[in-house]
């Protein structure tokens, strides 16, 4: 069975593992950077074989800093790199500014709210790779507030789609704009085709909740999870994650990539005494264990039981 996680859930993982000592931050970062370009060489084992041509987008935060290390890591491969940072360099969090300084010693970092994008030609085959390492599982604001980055994104996804090969985009963690939670555009009033995809996606330690609901699997695409020597087993993290399952259980919130709905039944007991579960289906047609599971839960006593069915398309 493969485990996913929670954004909340793997901060806990990360910082538990940190406040034992058996690992930095910034030798996290190194593993991630280096598990996204051997994911790439393992996707695309061609592009291992020569030098190619990058563009790494980089965010305010530590996806940003992955993707800093990624840059640095192609351009010892031999790659041709170019840095656009999105942000200020001088409020990079410490262990993203640390791979910042590393790649200033290497090539240059333009800002990345320039026009370089906004006349990309879609037939440009010198663009191996666009990496997307702007905002990771963190986001949590409307992205379209960010709307020349959307573009840019966008723009980018657009032509790989339409070129059906140059440039591949990839994300760092997830496509930038996308709920790590929910699968879902973080912007009300944006269309799905809005919002950037990639080729691949490169996850860390597990899979997020977002890779595999609503939109995640057709933003994601393919999907790799790379090992950057997380503990294995839930015994360091078990009480740290355990208090995010009763903090989400005592102020349950609606989940925006499902349409939830409740049976109403004669006489249920009070919503909250006697537990909560959330009930998942399929949409249409495809709901009548989840309808079974729903009816048993309030025969027993059991319970508020919200039933959510994924919508159609």
């Amino acid at each position: 069975m493969t485990e996913l996680l929670t954004a909340a859930q793997m901060r806990a993982i990360e910082d538990a593992a940190i406040a034992t000592g058996e690992v930095t931050g910034l030798e996290l970062m190194e593993r991630a950077g280096r598990g996204v370009v051997e994911a790439i060489f393992e996707e695309w084992p061609e592009l291992a074989q020569t030098s190619h041509r990058a563009v790494v987008l980089c965010g305010p935060g530590n996806n940003g800093g992955d993707g800093f290390v990624v840059a640095r890591l192609l351009k010892e491969w031999g790659w041709e790199v170019e840095v656009f940072l999105y942000g200020d360099p001088e409020k990079l969090p410490p262990d993203a500014r640390v791979n910042y300084e590393r790649w200033r010693a290497l090539g240059e970092v333009a800002p990345l709210e320039d026009d370089r994008f906004d006349s990309w030609p879609d037939g440009d085959s010198s663009i191996s790779l666009v990496i997307d390492a702007v905002f990771g599982t963190g986001l949590t604001r409307p992205f379209l507030s960010h709307r020349h980055l959307a573009m840019t994104l966008n723009s980018a996804s657009s032509i790989s789609r339409r070129n059906n090969r140059w440039p591949l985009v990839v994300a760092v963690d997830v496509p930038s704009g996308m709920c790590a939670d929910s699968g879902q555009w973080l912007g009300d009033d944006a269309p799905v085709d809005f919002a950037g995809t990639a080729n691949l996606t490169v996850a860390f330690h597990r899979p997020k909740l977002g890779h595999v609901l609503h939109d995640g699997p057709w933003s994601c695409s393919s999907l790799r999870v790379a090992d950057i020597g997380l503990p294995e087993n839930w015994r360091s993290t078990r009480s740290l994650l355990w208090k995010e399952v009763v903090h989400l259980a005592q102020k349950p919130q609606r989940i925006d990539a499902f349409h939830l709905s409740k049976e109403r039944f004669p006489n249920p007991p009070h919503k909250y005494t006697h537990g909560h579960a959330l009930i998942l289906s399929g949409g249409a047609g495809r709901g009548g264990a989840a309808r079974l599971a729903a009816r048993g839960r309030f025969g027993s006593g059991r319970g508020w039981s919200p039933w959510a069915a994924r919508p159609r398309r």
